[in-house]
């Protein structure tokens, strides 16, 4: 990741937004046109910001820069994994670009499937911690985006306590039914085993996926506040099986109430705290987090 790149990539958001970004949104796994209709925008092509294009279907391979409810944002539709050969740099030069380009707020989305057994195929999740179990991170060796003064990031309130506040107060305005929960990001590409989604639920995970980890990872390093909304695709915990193809279907039915609290947030960043919501109440089956 060449300093030199980075810097002419924000300077190209910037000037596609009309200034400074104020917030950023990484679009995963059948949600690419979530946003499409509702920003003031024309797509930029990934490989005019020095990225290349995904290799997943369902990742569209272009940013959306311009306006949503007065913002200046940039929502990447798409984004890299480690199962496509991608180093952890490589995966979060996104946030990184986004940070130089300006942008405080980070909005992650995904697809995953639940280990919760309270979770069904069409909820959604708020991620309010994570477990980054596929053994990398971009704050490994020399880390070449500016902005990063200490590489013992503190990853306590990785997802921020206001911005989760302000998604459940979204959630609860549109009656969308939205989890608390811990999100386990693998490796993959491979889906789990059953006995492997037993494990996670022992480990604390209400839902596993092969994405975001690193980015909320580089995003605190970056100072940017985070929040993430995982859309449950399957029940692990049933031992049913899926595909990619199931995962990306489902993600479009669910992509609408995506959209509402993506749009909830940014319009409401910088409007003053709701009261807090407190956390849906733990069940037998729920994990303290």
């Amino acid at each position: 990741m060449k300093r030199k790149k980075l810097d002419e990539a924000a300077d190209l958001l910037r000037e596609r937004a009309g200034g400074t970004l104020d917030a950023a949104i990484i679009l995963g796994s059948g949600f690419g046109g979530v946003l499409r209709d509702r920003i003031s925008a024309t797509p930029l092509a990934y490989k005019k910001i020095g990225m290349p294009e995904p290799t997943v279907p369902g990742h569209a391979g272009e940013a959306l820069v311009g306006q949503l409810h007065g913002r200046r944002i940039v929502a990447f539709s798409g984004r890299f994994h480690l199962y496509e050969g991608y180093e952890p740099l490589e995966i979060v030069y996104p946030v990184a670009v986004a940070a130089h380009a300006g942008a405080k707020t980070i909005v992650l989305t995904n697809a995953a499937g639940g280990v919760n057994a309270k979770f069904h195929a069409g909820d959604l999740m708020l991620i309010v911690d994570q477990l980054n179990l596929t053994g990398r991170s971009p704050l490994v060796g020399r880390v070449p985006f500016a902005g990063v003064k200490d590489r013992f990031v503190d990853m306590v309130d990785a997802y921020d306590p206001n911005l989760c506040n302000l998604a459940r107060h979204v959630a609860m305005q549109y009656s969308i039914v939205m989890h608390d929960g811990v999100y386990a990001g693998l490796i993959g590409p491979a889906y789990e085993s059953p006995a492997e989604a037993r494990l996670l639920r022992v480990m604390g995970a209400d839902a596993v996926g092969m994405s975001t980890v690193l980015e909320t990872i580089a995003a605190r390093a970056l100072g940017m506040s985070v929040v993430g909304f995982s859309l449950i695709t399957n029940a692990h915990l049933t031992g049913e099986a899926t595909s990619h193809a199931a995962v990306i279907a489902a993600s479009q039915r669910g992509a609408n109430d995506v959209a509402r609290l993506i749009e909830g947030i940014v319009a409401n960043i910088d409007a003053p705290l709701p009261a807090p919501i407190e956390a849906p109440a733990k069940t037998e089956d729920s994990v303290p987090v």
